[in-house]
């Protein structure tokens, strides 16, 4: 019997089609097993599926009652099984059985223009163009006519959004207008954050979440945001924070590191946990700058923020992971493939939300006008040839076209989902000990 430590995803299992198992096959561990161990035990993750087992998987088995559940479970596979084509052929079911005909997220950019002059903005040199009322009514009209039923989300984005709220406004009240159920999401610097202004945000614009960059402490802050003129936007922002936290919104801390200032993160965690009461709305997502992901340190520079999420947690506050979750499988893992659509200060309709030009494909006067263009940018048949052999596949943007490819990406990737598996495991062992000591002790179990 198998020890099943995580079961698969059952919405994945709806589409995986049934595996027998076949007499005279030589079957090997699949591409797709990721074995480790924690706390002297051997454990086995399946990324496809999303199953976690306790044990480790024979490199080589024939078709009998003991590994049964091994072959059904695809933890072993037949030698000659092309498990990329495989994959691809599941994840384009999955995203045929999970697509809606309509649009469901809609990431707006009221503006390029930004107060601030990150120095590792990839913006940087664009023009800062913002949209003016004609756009802004096509807009409207965009959404209303291409949005699902039932509630969409509306996903504010720029340059600094927070430029432009009267043109959140507009829109946000056009939706109101026509009675459509709506949600806020915005990615902000959040320096232009009041708390005047937080209850127009939520009751208004309906922000449920918000992600605001932060990269350390002050000076760190102050060196890499580059305000054009600095105004203490540090304590501005902390206080933003707490005020959104109280309000109700759940507040995403990202923090953009590099190898000089990824150890000084405690004084960051320190002002903010002294200033924030509503801990358990904010979780804190600490990322790799692209020019570190794409060098020699970025491994490195990944295991030091491994070192670093203790003192999250010290400071009272949730960690964010960037990997999709390790019980969850998903066929979209950006926004280019996953239905959304983003429009541009001009009104171009982009794929992804770096608007790069070749994933333009039309715009809110004439909707979709090169419909081969966003194909041919989301293509899942061209997966890159290193990343053929990488069990984390189902877990990474499977198509060529996209503008990110990290050095270390399998490695680092390794190491996070591994970690969070032990996470996971002893959560699980801490349970079982807390249900077991209480079983025996003669109390009315808890209603909590």
């Amino acid at each position: 019997m198998i020890n099943r430590i995580q079961m698969p995803d059952p919405a994945l299992q709806k589409v995986l089609p049934p595996v027998r198992m076949q007499s005279g096959i030589d079957y090997v561990p699949s591409r797709f097993v990721v074995q480790f161990e924690h706390r002297g035990t051997r454990y086995s993750f399946n990324t496809l599926t999303k199953e976690c087992i306790e044990g480790g998987i024979p490199s080589h088995a024939e078709a009998v009652e003991q590994v049964a559940d091994l072959i059904r479970g695809q933890f072993l596979v037949p030698s000659d099984k092309d498990e990329v084509q495989y994959y691809t052929s599941v994840s384009s079911l999955f995203r045929a059985f999970t697509r809606k005909s309509k649009i469901g997220t809609f990431t707006v950019l009221p503006t390029l223009a930004c107060n601030a002059r990150c120095v590792y903005c990839y913006e940087a040199g664009r023009e800062q163009v913002s949209m003016d009322a004609k756009v802004e009514e096509q807009v409207i009209r965009y959404i209303l006519a291409n949005r699902q039923s039932g509630s969409i989300k509306l996903r504010w984005f720029g340059g600094e959004p927070m430029l432009r709220p009267d043109c959140i406004e507009r829109i946000c009240q056009a939706m109101r207008d026509e009675k459509v159920n709506y949600r806020g999401y915005m990615v902000s610097n959040g320096s232009l954050i009041t708390p005047e202004i937080v209850d127009t945000m939520v009751n208004r614009w309906k922000i449920e979440s918000i992600q605001i960059s932060m990269d350390g402490a002050e000076a760190d802050y102050i060196a890499r945001k580059r305000y054009r003129t600095y105004h203490d936007e540090y304590h501005t922002v902390i206080r933003a924070v707490d005020c959104l936290a109280k309000a109700g919104v759940w507040v995403l801390v990202r923090c953009n590191v590099d190898r000089d200032n990824v150890d000084r993160l405690s004084g960051f965690f320190a002002d903010l946990s002294a200033s924030v009461e509503d801990k358990e709305r904010v979780s804190i997502h600490i990322v790799p700058l692209f020019s570190e992901r794409v060098g020699e340190d970025d491994l490195s520079i990944r295991k030091r923020i491994l070192d670093v999420y203790p003192l999250i947690e010290q400071s009272g506050f949730r960690i964010h992971r960037s990997i999709q979750s390790v019980s969850t499988f998903s066929a979209n893992h950006c926004m280019a493939d996953s239905g959304c659509v983003v429009i541009g200060p001009d009104g171009s309709l982009y794929a992804c939300e770096q608007c790069p030009p070749q994933s333009r494909f039309g715009d809110v006067w004439n909707g979709v006008t090169d419909g081969a263009a966003r194909a041919e940018f989301i293509r899942v048949d061209r997966t890159r040839e290193k990343c053929r052999s990488c069990p984390f596949l189902p877990d990474c943007t499977n198509f060529a076209s996209c503008p990110v490819e990290n050095t270390h990406c399998r490695k680092s990737l390794e190491m996070c989902t591994v970690e969070a598996l032990k996470r996971m495991i002893d959560r699980k062992i801490e349970q079982h000990a807390e249900d077991s000591s209480g079983s025996g002790s003669g109390n009315e179990p808890s209603d909590c």
